[in-house]
């Protein structure tokens, strides 16, 4: 996938976010074609259970500070230092979520939930980001490690982060992840169902320390790309008549 068809995928999305501001917020779009899954820095892994339209995990720290992962969740899922990810400030922490959905790649996907959690070396929780207002895209690129829906903290999560645990030594501090794909009941059109996986969502900063790059898009700067080809072709295509 070029940069150019990553625009045109993107402009099929369809990204619907539901009417309330999520802690969460959707920031854009990345192409990561030839990355693989082994180079992000991947936190939680969740795939259907059997045939269900919905998929839901989670991975932390107990009270002792062992890494604890429940729900619909696969070996490639594990907490993640400050630290390791390159995270300085809350503001720059960058949440990517690549769904590879084989059985609905053209349907899409909703995420339902994503929550985040900071964590001390003992296993005390020192953030969690708010309620989060789920995310409908029309289509997902099919493959892991092809395309990333990226999400930030809105500005007062991010302040609230900041002060609870990027102080002292903070990059011993550990990130946990809470997520659910799909629809807990019958799929319609403001659901669309999880068919599949694996989706993944990996953690990095926005220096582009974890494989995304420093600046991205937002999405109404996508529209403008997208509406300039637009008129690049049509003005090639009355040239060729």
């Amino acid at each position: 996938m070029n940069h150019r068809s990553s625009l045109l995928a993107f402009a099929a999305l369809g990204v619907v976010a539901g009417a309330a501001q999520a802690s969460l917020t959707p920031l854009g779009f990345e192409d990561m074609t030839g990355t693989g899954l082994g180079a992000m820095n991947t936190v939680l892994t969740i795939t259907s259970p059997a045939s269900g339209t919905f998929e839901q995990g989670s991975v932390g720290l107990d009270a002792g500070g062992a890494m604890v992962s429940t729900g619909d969740t696969t070996a490639i899922t594990q907490t993640r230092t400050l630290g390791e990810l390159g995270v300085s400030s809350a503001a720059d922490l960058r949440i990517v979520f690549n769904a590879s959905e084989p059985g609905n790649g053209e349907n899409g996907i909703t995420l339902s939930d994503l929550v985040l959690n900071i964590y001390s070396p003992s296993g005390a929780l020192l953030f969690t980001s708010g309620a989060f207002s789920p995310v409908s895209f029309g289509a997902t690129a099919l493959g892991v490690g092809q395309a990333g829906f990226i999400f930030t903290l809105d500005a007062a999560q991010a302040a609230a982060a900041q002060a609870a645990a990027f102080g002292g030594d903070f990059a011993v501090n550990q990130i946990g992840l809470s997520a659910a794909a799909g629809c807990a009941t019958t799929p319609s059109d403001s659901c669309l169902s999880a068919t599949g996986g694996l989706e993944t969502f990996f953690v990095t900063n926005a220096e582009g320390g974890g494989g995304v790059v420093a600046e991205v898009p937002e999405l109404g700067t996508y529209a403008l790309i997208l509406a300039g080809l637009g008129a690049i072709g049509l003005v090639n295509g009355r040239r060729r008549v």
